[in-house]
């Protein structure tokens, strides 16, 4: 197992150790997830050639939901204690989806890395938003695993209590990333 692999598998223990509850068919606390999303990018080969200089990630927000998810993401973005990604700073910036259209020239300017999709989409909706990332080439990242199902292409779930990295291997290739062979082993994936 290359260093990486070893340093993301001890901190899917360590987060599995500090949060013992089962999350299974629930939202894995986002405490959780953004530490684990974030590394899972440094696994990507193709972040730097589709980002540039800055990791640039999108927080997609349905128009009609409520605020909680959202906050409590917020919440956990500020208690980050480092917002660099191999070398690079991460800026995270909430967008509201109105419709395909809207999020669309949202994210014609600047170079996204990702696209982290809140819940409260409906299956039409999801359906745009796939279509977008796929044609910004932006890894579509869900807050809830069941959107990889969707065309989501990455999430944090959970087996057995334990946080659990899904990767949707058509849909992460259809937003142009290429996630590392060490990553792959470690996650679950979704052919």
């Amino acid at each position: 197992m290359t260093r990486p692999a070893l340093r993301l598998a001890s901190i899917l223990s360590a987060v599995a150790l500090a949060t013992a509850p089962s999350f299974a068919g629930a939202l894995v606390p986002f405490a959780v997830q953004v530490p684990l999303m974030l590394k899972a990018l440094t696994y990507d080969r193709t972040l730097k050639a589709r980002v540039g200089d800055q990791v640039r990630i999108a927080v997609i927000v349905p128009p009609k939901a409520g605020r909680d998810a959202t906050e409590e993401l917020l919440a956990s973005i500020s208690a980050l204690p480092d917002r660099t990604l191999n070398g690079m700073p991460v800026v995270f910036k909430e967008i509201v989806a109105t419709d395909e259209a809207a999020l669309d020239l949202a994210l014609r300017s600047g170079r996204w890395a990702a696209a982290y999709v809140m819940p409260g989409f409906k299956a039409d909706e999801m359906a745009q938003v796939k279509h977008v990332c796929a044609s910004r080439q932006i890894l579509a990242v869900a807050a809830l695993v069941d959107d990889l199902d969707r065309g989501m292409a990455l999430a944090v779930g959970a087996q057995g209590g334990k946080p659990q990295i899904v990767v949707n291997l058509a849909s992460t290739k259809a937003c142009g990333s290429e996630f590392d062979l060490a990553l792959l082993r470690l996650a679950r994936v979704i052919q």
